[in-house]
């Protein structure tokens, strides 16, 4: 099958779910799409597969129907191992070409305008490269919880939109972003986390509150997150912050 390189083609597929979407729609920027491999069936319906070569295991995105993807999957998987983000549906043709197949049961939300207030988030500040350092010092607070951001990388501070709160000069809780991307209109919204002994006080909605603020202040039009099915918790403070679940979908790492 062959492999695509026109950005207006792969965008208007794309377009079709912004929501579900809205990482592959990033990876068109400049910055981001060098790593991106793009594949359609030959026959050029609305499917197509994404692999991001980034990172040391590449990441698998699709978006279509099942009977037009099947096809492509025997192409696009020949890596020894590749990271899911993959719809239910799609994730099932997996079982076929991966012996091993790890997955973390997803939803994928995203934020209704209507719904948002925007309210000043008293006591948070902005955060930037030069709080590097607390940033991680406090992520490795979840480590043993395994609760840490596990999609935390240093220039994420520098690209992208982060806010904390701090008490005594100690990072004690933040909110970020995995991807901002405005020429294209989407974020997602990532690498949220409150210190163990500072829960129960509202600084996750109060960072979160900070990051979407600013989000819609660069007017980003899809805005977007990831959060566990299991952590009906954090579902709640995101639906009271006015996103809504889009899909389920899952993550996590498969390997031939």
């Amino acid at each position: 099958m062959p492999k695509h390189r026109d950005q207006n083609i792969i965008r208007s597929i794309l377009r079709k779910d912004p929501l579900w979407s809205v990482y592959a729609i990033g990876d068109l920027a400049p910055q981001f799409f060098g790593n991106s491999e793009w594949i359609r069936p030959a026959h050029g319906d609305g499917a197509l597969a994404l692999l991001y070569r980034a990172f040391p295991t590449p990441v698998l995105f699709v978006i279509g129907e099942p009977e037009s993807v099947a096809p492509m999957l025997d192409e696009v998987c020949v890596d020894s191992e590749v990271y899911l983000h993959l719809r239910p549906e799609i994730a099932l043709l997996l079982d076929a070409r991966y012996s091993a197949v790890e997955r973390k049961p997803m939803v994928r939300m995203a934020l209704d305008r209507r719904k948002y207030r925007s309210e000043p988030a008293p006591g948070v500040v902005r955060l930037g490269p030069k709080d590097l350092s607390d940033l991680q010092s406090l992520y490795a607070d979840g480590n043993a919880t395994g609760e840490a951001p596990d999609f935390f990388f240093p220039n994420m501070l520098e690209d992208g939109v982060f806010f904390g709160v701090r008490e005594g000069g100690e990072l004690v809780a933040t909110a970020g972003t995995h991807l901002v991307v405005p020429a294209e209109g989407v974020a997602a919204v990532g690498n949220v986390y409150t210190k163990r002994d500072h829960r129960g006080r509202g600084l996750g909605t109060l960072t979160t509150r900070a990051v979407v603020n600013e989000l819609l202040s660069m007017d980003i039009e899809t805005i977007a997150l990831n959060v566990s099915r299991k952590n009906e918790t954090a579902i709640r403070i995101y639906e009271g912050l006015g996103f809504f679940r889009h899909c389920d979908y899952f993550e996590g790492v498969a390997k031939r």
